[in-house]
């Protein structure tokens, strides 16, 4: 696991200069990469590469990149789990090795088989691969590694995180504001886009082959084609193996492994078939907290305790939570408003204390039907949605209808609401949305185009169960949950691995009976069932819980000044923005009244604001 960065010049830039770009690269992503620092130059072309090194496979010197083998040259960040099949298949071919990295299996695959090696890898994976002629970006096909790039008249310039490509660009690339609303009602940006013109994201499995007059860009891994097939009903003992064998192949390491234990089913499961099958007992780390309703420790506590695995609490009260939100705008480098990045961050930062690489658990959701949001019926969500529009509930009525309900069985219950009176029913992404979508275009002074939620056509209505899981593997996963973890993770230089995430266990997922994931109101059945064969049902038969993050009352206690600089100041650094202020005072006043309904909204504007002022102080370019 890495961090890497290149730029290939169209013309011919002082090769000191172009060297500074490159080291400075290298430098914003130190972070990630703390056992080593390479960099190589072909000057003739120009072109460079740098790589950050995190040692997990191979620790010796061998594994230094980037790599060169026969014409090829590699800038890699990632784990391929079945790199020894390959690596034998290639010396039945005539290839020598002279490491035991998977690095090296990746060039002479691609020496042997080009671009028709990325099929065969299971993993997780970004790349930067230079053949001579022309520059390959390659990203894995979940999107668990970021590559974000730019092709400009100077050349192409890339890297793994959006603050290190920035900082080398030879001037500051201007805001996307098309972006704007989506990001006000989702938090996120969505792939291949980022918050900026002309700065881009590599598409999960897809790749990019570049020259100085041609960009072309092809995926290697459709997923349509895996999700949307006939059903194959398979016997629990099949889930079973499908399940054990992917997670045993993300234990290959020469550094301590551990496991993020939230408590929840998926994570639960990933230790009990460990313990259990492969008899593997993991050190499993939780975050905990102690003031907060929603506090997982004593669950994770029990189930760790009943597979005898070590258990590593760490427990935070929410408010240290609030000095991690400075860290925000540099750490992914434009707006990321999903409020529990600040909790992954912080269990992060107490992981790599005691292990070098962690295994996640995101996919389970996705791939057999965990969200609630999996459960519900269109036509009963259209008819509640105008049952709410006729009712004159306004948002500070909802706040008081919160205050009269307990606070744990009724989570966020006026924003849910509050959003479920806006839903037309048209997309996905209106269940998906933080706020709704109209409002986040009122939120602006000139409608905006917004960015497409649905990425492409679907061969199934939209509100079919596979067409949402598809949607949230393919959007909502890589473009907030991924995102959140490699940057949470990567910043302390711990690799995290998604084991759910193998293509072979996706196939098996797709072809599951739909009512092998989702039953009336209950959620990723078969994995349920499994999970009975190891642990006691009152262990994980409970309501889904994840982070509590108390932003409402941050932005109503100690961030109240600040979110009223950003909103009412003539200083402010939102005011080069197209928002509509007095539209946004108005929600304000009725936000600090107690209407939660507009939380997450003013959460995602003052996350807006920080990075405005990170973004306008990003005046040095070299």
């Amino acid at each position: 696991m890495c961090r890497i960065g290149g730029i290939w010049s169209w013309g011919q830039p002082e090769p000191a200069l172009m060297k500074r770009r490159l080291q400075e690269l290298a430098r914003r992503q130190a972070h990630g990469g703390p056992d080593g620092e390479g960099l190589w130059i072909e000057p003739e072309t120009p072109i460079g590469l740098v790589h950050r090194r995190l040692a997990i496979l191979d620790l010796s010197p061998a594994g230094a990149q980037p790599m060169q083998r026969a014409h090829l040259w590699i800038t890699y960040n990632g784990e391929i789990y079945n790199y020894a099949d390959l690596r034998k298949q290639l010396l039945q071919r005539g290839y020598a090795f002279s490491s035991h990295t998977d690095t090296e299996v990746l060039l002479w695959g691609w020496h042997a088989w080009g671009p028709d090696l990325l099929p065969r890898l299971r993993g997780m994976w970004a790349f930067g691969l230079w053949d001579g002629q022309a520059l390959w970006l390659v990203r894995d096909r979940f999107g668990v590694k970021p590559l974000f790039y730019t092709v400009r008249p100077e050349g192409c310039f890339f890297a793994s995180e959006l603050t290190a490509l920035l900082k080398v660009l030879p001037e500051r690339p201007s805001p996307l504001l098309k972006a704007l609303p989506t990001y006000l009602a989702y938090g996120f940006v969505q792939a291949p886009y980022t918050f900026y013109e002309g700065v881009w994201q590599v598409r999960p499995g897809h790749w990019l082959r570049i020259t100085p007059t041609t960009t072309e860009e092809h995926p290697y891994w459709e997923p349509q084609k895996v999700f949307f097939v006939p059903s194959v009903p398979r016997s629990l003992d099949e889930v079973e193996a499908q399940l054990t064998e992917s997670f045993q192949r993300r234990l290959v390491a020469d550094v301590p492994v551990g496991l993020f234990l939230s408590g929840g089913l998926d994570s639960s499961l990933v230790a009990a078939l460990l313990a259990r099958k492969a008899g593997v007992q993991l050190p499993a780390f939780t975050l905990g907290f102690r003031e907060a309703p929603y506090d997982e420790t004593p669950w994770a506590a029990a189930i760790a305790q009943h597979l005898n695995l070590p258990h590593f609490p760490f427990y935070l009260t929410p408010d240290e939570l609030r000095p991690l939100i400075e860290s925000l705008p540099p750490l992914y480098g434009q707006p990321f408003g999903d409020a529990s990045a600040l909790a992954v961050y912080a269990l992060a930062r107490f992981t790599a204390t005691h292990v070098k690489v962690v295994l996640s658990a995101d996919g389970g959701d996705e791939l057999f039907g965990g969200y609630v949001r999996h459960t519900q019926s269109l036509p009963r969500l259209r008819l509640m949605a105008q049952l709410l529009r006729l009712l004159p509930l306004q948002p500070e009525h909802l706040a008081s209808l919160q205050t009269a309900l307990p606070r744990t069985a009724f989570h966020n219950l006026p924003a849910k609401l509050f959003k479920l009176k806006h839903f037309q029913g048209r997309h996905y992404g209106e269940l998906v949305a933080a706020f709704p979508e109209a409002l986040a275009q009122a939120a602006l002074t000139e409608p905006q185009p917004g960015l497409p939620y649905t990425p492409e056509e679907l061969p199934e209505p939209w509100f079919s169960l596979r067409s949402r899981q598809y949607l949230d593997l393919v959007r909502y996963l890589p473009d907030d949950v991924l995102q959140k973890v490699d940057r949470a993770t990567m910043a302390h230089a711990l690799e995290a691995r998604e084991p759910f995430l193998d293509p072979e266990l996706v196939a098996l997922a797709g072809q599951l009976p739909p009512t092998e994931k989702v039953q009336g109101t209950e959620t990723k059945k078969v994995l349920r069932r499994l999970l009975a064969r190891y642990l006691p049902a009152q262990l994980y038969e409970r309501p889904k819980q994840g982070f509590a993050v108390p932003v409402a009352d941050w932005l109503r206690g100690p961030l109240a000044e600040r979110l009223r600089f950003f909103l009412y100041s003539r200083e402010s650094p939102l005011s080069n923005l197209p928002l509509h202020f007095r539209r946004l005072e108005a929600w304000h006043r009725t936000f600090a009244q107690g209407a939660d309904s507009y939380g997450l909204f003013f959460w995602h504007l003052f996350v807006l604001g920080l990075w405005s002022a990170w973004y306008q102080d990003l005046s040095t370019y070299r």
